[in-house]
């Protein structure tokens, strides 16, 4: 909302709801998340399907101990909470780009009907 007001330049103090900021942008609710959602899920299929360094670097394991704490969020666990399936599966599905096409927009989609 921060960003949305700043396009409309609106001062941070002025009492305007966020429902009207979205209306007046002609917005939805969760546009830009699902829009980054997309970009995303495409991007992971496009690696998938070329042999890459981002590819190598992505499916790459690293030896040794973990740094105490909790474990960091990796890219990999938002594919499989996306599109309810382990990564290496949405993997081979990848290769089938219409199929995977598919499936980015089903998981883009619903996304949006549960929230509203």
């Amino acid at each position: 909302m921060k960003c949305y007001r700043r396009m409309l330049r609106i001062s941070w103090i002025a009492k305007r709801k966020n429902t009207e900021i979205l209306k007046e942008l002609k917005v939805g609710q969760d546009w830009l998340l699902n829009n980054i959602k997309a970009r995303k899920l495409s991007y992971f299929g496009h690696l998938k399907r070329h042999d890459s360094l981002e590819k190598h670097i992505l499916e790459a394991r690293l030896e040794g101990k973990r740094r105490k704490g909790r474990p960091t969020r990796r890219w990999t666990e938002d594919i499989k909470d996306w599109l309810q399936i382990s990564p290496t599966e949405a993997g081979r599905e990848a290769q089938k780009r219409e199929v995977f096409r598919r499936r980015v927009r089903e998981a883009t989609s619903t996304q949006t009907c549960q929230d509203e």
